[in-house]
């Protein structure tokens, strides 16, 4: 039996490109967003109500705004998709095959998030949560990422879901966003990206006025039109990254300057982020890379580790949470100790299903050779099949997704 250690939940990678600063990125990403949904479950259970997150203050208030990872999640999105582009438009670098691009992502992702759906569907059934026929519809409208178009309100099956619904709306539209770096001059390129980060807030907030948040926002709210400019920004950072990235400093200054903008940032109420959370962003991923302590925090193994398998903890984390706060309940809790209990064990057990999940499930997905390999295995005989060391594969990190 092969022994399980560190290296066995990180990505597997094709083509050797790892950038661990963004699984760090994404490491604060997920927590973030793992300890909202463990402060919402609880504040549901004990009766208190969501909207009291909008009034609260100090640490309270941080947890509130963790759903900002989601924003986080859709800048790391454009910073992955575009890279290929930008290295192919202004490096003259290997052309981006659409179809090999499209392909992979179906390969990677779609295995993971499908049969996650299915088990949703399961417990719900036991559960008896709705009849068969509505539960199947809502279903296939997850499965194909139309959910939030057809009904205007998150997935019934998988509630999380509403964000990857838009991160595939970005998947089919990067080639044509990234066309933007076919602009030779990077002053015009890059004043141009800046223009409509900045200015697309105000544009959704004049023609999309119903957003106040996820559940009940809306189809045109649920889709990439309201959240275009933070996928924007993914495309600043890979602009600068590709081109230009040497001549910006490494330094302490970057610290100074940036973790508190990552305090402000959480910081920030809602509508406010709206407005300043994508001109921040930008700030703080050059940050993440050329600071001094940042990127060493950004690099740890366990930092990056649990942010490279963020994809199965996200889907997975709050079918967790709620589970551990059902059983909580019973202990009579106080708040505080409540909260406590929350962050410092039901959080790590939420992860801690992901990593499981993220080991049997989306690993081997990150193999892109994976379908070929799965049919040479049925029809190979048990005599033909290769030694499990023979065919094993090292790799770091996968950096779509």
């Amino acid at each position: 039996m092969q022994k399980i250690t560190l290296a066995s939940f990180r990505r597997i990678t094709s083509s050797g490109a790892y950038i661990p600063e963004i699984d760090g990125l994404r490491f604060i990403a997920i927590l973030s967003v793992v300890f909202l949904h463990c402060y919402g479950e609880l504040l549901d259970r004990m009766g208190i109500g969501v909207e009291a997150m909008n009034n609260q203050q100090g640490l309270l208030r941080l947890l509130a705004h963790g759903g900002y990872g989601v924003e986080i999640f859709f800048a790391i999105s454009g910073f992955i998709l575009a890279l290929p582009f930008a290295r192919e438009y202004l490096r003259a670098g290997r052309k981006v095959r659409l179809p090999a691009y499209f392909l992979r992502r179906v390969t990677r992702l779609e295995p993971p998030y499908i049969l996650w759906l299915l088990i949703r569907a399961a417990l719900l059934l036991a559960a008896t949560v709705m009849p068969l026929h509505a539960l199947l519809v809502h279903l296939v409208a997850s499965i194909f990422y139309l959910h939030n178009v057809t009904f205007g309100i998150a997935s019934r099956i998988e509630a999380v879901s509403w964000t990857l619904e838009i991160e595939v709306q970005f998947y089919c539209l990067a080639p044509l966003l990234t066309l933007i770096y076919k602009i030779p001059s990077a002053w015009l390129r890059r004043g141009l990206l800046i223009s409509l980060i900045a200015g697309a807030t105000p544009l959704q907030r004049a023609f999309l006025p119903g957003w106040h948040g996820a559940q009940n926002a809306g189809a045109f709210n649920l889709s990439i039109l309201a959240a275009i400019q933070f996928f924007l920004v993914g495309l600043l950072i890979a602009d600068l990254y590709v081109d230009g990235w040497k001549r910006i400093p490494q330094s302490w200054r970057w610290d100074v300057l940036c973790m508190p903008l990552w305090l402000i940032m959480f910081w920030l109420q809602p509508h406010a982020f709206r407005f300043l959370g994508p001109l921040i962003l930008p700030i703080v991923f050059v940050g993440a890379f050329k600071g001094s302590v940042m990127p060493r925090i950004l690099r740890l193994p366990i930092v990056s580790t649990i942010g490279g398998m963020c994809y199965s903890i996200y889907l997975t984390h709050r079918t967790t949470i709620v589970t551990l706060q059902l059983l909580l309940v019973h202990l009579h809790l106080h708040f505080g100790a409540w909260l406590a209990v929350s962050l410092l064990l039901v959080a790590p057990a939420s992860i801690a299903v992901g990593a499981v999940y993220f080991l049997l499930i989306e690993r081997p997905c990150m193999d892109p050779r994976w379908p070929q390999k799965l049919i040479a295995h049925f029809r190979s005989g048990p005599d033909d099949r290769p030694p499990a060391d023979a065919s094993r594969e090292v790799g770091t990190s996968q950096v779509i997704g």
